[in-house]
């Protein structure tokens, strides 16, 4: 039982050991700088792989505009809502609102795909991904947005764990797409999403161990 002396004697250490928090910047400036460093990437890779030579021609299409943009927006949710896990009291909807955009993507890639399919073979799986440039954009993302996060509160951990991959995993989808042109296969990127999330789901628990209080943060410690 604590006594009143043990409060008193509580409130005076903190008093003269406890430091000032520093306060974060709000969930979207913290975003906003995520995303940035997170094109830096983007535009890293491009420095030895350059982007696609049809560039100028798929972004006149609406279906490849359609689906970069819905792959970019995806990442960015994912990213808010991994940053409003870390912020205490934090309304619930933000922290959900990266799938209602996950859905409707995979949504356009099925129709896409199910067009596609009628007149091509099914596209070959050997490169799912871009050896180079998809774990430099997904690995250096999700760097950068646990290194934003472990600055705030470990409040879900393994949600944390999982969101900052999908996030940096959608950057990857939308960086790669940009520099190569053999990975526009609608069936193709719905099948590197399914894979994100799948592994996503699996290193989930590795949050326990990346986003856990510090032995400093404990009250009494």
């Amino acid at each position: 039982m604590w006594t009143m002396a043990d409060v008193s004697h509580l409130i005076d250490r903190l008093s003269a050991e406890g430091t000032p928090a520093r306060r974060l910047p709000p969930p979207v400036l913290r975003l906003l700088r995520w995303a940035i460093l997170s094109i830096g990437l983007m535009l890293l890779a491009t420095t030895w792989h350059g982007v696609r030579g049809d560039l100028s021609l798929v972004v006149t299409r609406v279906d490849w505009l359609a689906e970069q943009g819905l792959a970019l927006v995806t990442a960015l949710l994912a990213g808010f809502a991994a940053i409003s896990f870390s912020v205490p009291g934090r309304r619930g909807w933000e922290r959900m609102i990266w799938l209602p955009a996950a859905l409707f993507w995979m949504l356009v890639l099925w129709e896409s795909g199910h067009q596609d399919a009628a007149a091509h073979d099914m596209p070959e799986l050997v490169h799912l991904f871009c050896p180079w440039c998809f774990p430099v954009i997904s690995i250096g993302s999700a760097l950068f947005l646990a290194a934003d996060m472990r600055r705030a509160a470990p409040v879900a951990p393994v949600r944390m764990m999982a969101l900052l991959l999908i996030a940096g995993g959608g950057m990857a989808v939308f960086g790669e797409r940009m520099i190569h042109d053999d990975l526009d296969a609608p069936l193709l990127v719905a099948i590197q999403v399914v894979a994100i999330v799948m592994l996503g789901a699996m290193l989930a628990p590795l949050g326990r161990v990346l986003f856990r209080w510090r032995q400093g943060d404990r009250s009494g410690s």
